[in-house]
């Protein structure tokens, strides 16, 4: 029996240092990195050489109606096995021997919530785990958000009516899949910290974006639910020790829209959370996230008045956000509306997270680096500190740093490559993978405002579908050498795709691997030690890496 007191005092005495906490370097314990700026490290003992000699290890073949739409995780035990963590839509995880692809241990933790209600089961049959968990390292813990129900709950009718479904927070240990003490928490029946008239009902809502944890906080984002019912876009703020949780709504206020009608479509006025599945993202203390379609402050909506990026918003939507948490709760400091975002409706921002790019190569003297992507077809780059407001830039456009224009829709965020000058990558649906150059070296005393930040470098020469096969860039390297960055993309028709990082002649080099059976919806592999792990277009968990026999674990 573990020491589950002495677990709590770790974790207690951890407290803000937690999310620099020690794992093994080729773990992938998060979805990407914290910063969501798609380089994860370094570590994986990966080159294009490498890649360029990849063969099927293994394959896992789940259950019939089983999705993982959550990304699996990488994480080595205490005991110094390496494995994998998956969780489905049918609320089964599991640790899987990262080498073999033997299971080791699965469970079910609690019943999925049927989706025929929500008329949605073209995305599942059932929903449970949808948004990626995230793993403690130092303690052998995944944590994550559950889907499921209970029966009668709020109005008759068994399992089936969305006021029946709720959500749990649950922690498990990885070396057995067993709770954490005190632990999983019901988040139900509660009013947002910023509005008492929105209560977090969690048949309502679906958390989508992967988890983020900053210190002894785990933060998730809610948005719609196939965009029905009754809903407000929510961050969900968690100590993990305290098990203190703060709600913060998108829309919240005596202006916002509210109703106690649950099925009436966006009556909680909708600007959800979702961001394809990208992860809210931080620079250690605050937090970055994108806000999909919904209700518009009345200081903006309709005015071409500017609006300074520190105003208090009651009320956000087709926005970037960026937020604190602090002893009053979740706090707004900054944020910024695209000023054509109403010839733009329906093509907001929401659509794409928000990445902060690493300061030690993407920098200057006067702004901190991020970017974020939309479905308008456009990628803003943003400084940090002051994202820019509604309307404050020349003749009333955008102050943010600079506008790129896409030739298509982005759905999830970028990826970026912090060696060789540095570059970023954006994947748009309709159109070819592109890399981007920073234009300003580090010794650079200045950003001028006239100047292009980033310039086109290259594209791959293959075309992306449209939004369904578009996959979020993800970027390894053999420890920042020159020539051993390798940018991965997923494609639901192509599978797993990989091109050296750093475009020759204006064109992205594809190095050959196995061939992957499609893909999932604005899916990332993740990576082990000179492994590749990723879900194809079947759902099941494919192993790429050099050697190895092919052999077909099914389940």
């Amino acid at each position: 029996m573990r020491d589950l007191h002495r677990f709590l005092a770790l974790l207690f005495s951890a407290c803000h240092l937690a999310y620099q906490v020690s794992s093994a370097a080729s773990d992938s314990p998060r979805d990407a990195d914290i910063a969501q700026s798609g380089y994860v490290g370094g570590d994986h003992s990966i080159d294009p050489e490498a890649a360029s000699r990849f063969q099927h290890l293994w394959n896992i073949t789940f259950k019939p109606d089983e999705k993982h739409y959550a990304r699996p995780l990488v994480h080595t035990l205490s005991s110094s096995k390496q494995i994998i963590f998956t969780a489905s839509t049918e609320n089964i995880v599991r640790t899987i021997d990262a080498s073999t692809g033997e299971i080791l241990y699965e469970r079910q933790v609690a019943p999925p919530w049927p989706m025929a209600e929500a008329s949605c089961e073209m995305t599942s049959k059932n929903i449970g785990i949808i948004g990626t968990p995230v793993i403690y390292p130092e303690y052998d813990v995944a944590f994550f958000f559950v889907k499921s129900y209970i029966e009668d709950f709020r109005v008759p009718g068994g399992a089936a009516p969305p006021l029946n479904a709720v959500y749990y927070f649950y922690a498990v240990y990885l070396d057995g899949l067993g709770d954490v003490y005190k632990y999983p928490l019901f988040i139900d029946d509660v009013p947002a910290d910023n509005d008492l008239r929105k209560i977090f009902l969690g048949g309502l809502v679906l958390q989508r974006p992967s988890l983020l944890a900053i210190g002894d906080v785990v933060y998730a984002g809610f948005g719609g639910l196939c965009d029905a019912f009754n809903y407000t876009g929510t961050v969900v703020a968690i100590n993990i020790n305290t098990r203190w949780i703060n709600r913060w709504v998108t829309q919240g206020g005596a202006g916002s829209a509210w109703t106690s009608d649950w099925t009436k479509w966006h009556g909680g006025g909708a600007g959800g959370i979702w961001q394809s599945g990208m992860g809210l993202a931080s620079d250690g203390q605050d937090v970055y996230l994108s806000i999909d379609k919904g209700g518009i402050s009345t200081d903006v909506n309709a005015s071409s008045t500017p609006v300074s990026s520190k105003t208090h918003q009651d009320i956000l939507s087709r926005s970037v956000l960026r937020i604190n948490l602090n002893d009053s709760g979740v706090q707004m400091q900054d944020f910024f509306l695209p000023f054509d975002y109403q010839s733009n409706f329906g093509k907001g921002i929401g659509s794409g997270g928000v990445s902060v790019l690493d300061p030690s190569v993407f920098n200057s003297s006067t702004a901190r680096i991020g970017i974020t992507t939309s479905r308008n077809s456009k990628m803003y780059v943003l400084n940090l500190d002051d994202l820019g407001g509604y309307r404050t830039g020349v003749n009333g456009t955008d102050a943010v740093l600079q506008t790129i224009d896409l030739q298509g829709e982005v759905f999830g965020g970028i990826g970026s490559y912090p060696f060789e000058g540095g570059y970023v990558y954006v994947n748009p649906g309709n159109a070819s993978l592109a890399a981007y150059y920073w234009n300003f070296p580090s010794s650079t005393p200045q950003l001028h405002s006239s100047a292009s930040l980033f310039s086109i470098a290259g594209t791959s020469p293959a075309t992306n579908p449209h939004r369904d096969g578009v996959g979020i860039p993800t970027v390894t390297s053999n420890n920042g050498e020159p020539g051993s960055g390798i940018v991965w993309v997923t494609d639901v028709d192509k599978g797993l795709l990989a091109y050296k990082a750093v475009p020759v002649d204006g064109a992205l080099l594809q190095i050959g691997l196995p061939k992957v059976e499609g893909a999932v919806r604005f899916g990332r592999p993740v990576f082990g030690d000179g492994k590749v792990y990723v879900v194809d277009g079947k759902y099941r968990l494919v192993a790429l890496g050099v050697g190895g026999n092919g052999t077909v674990a099914a389940r």
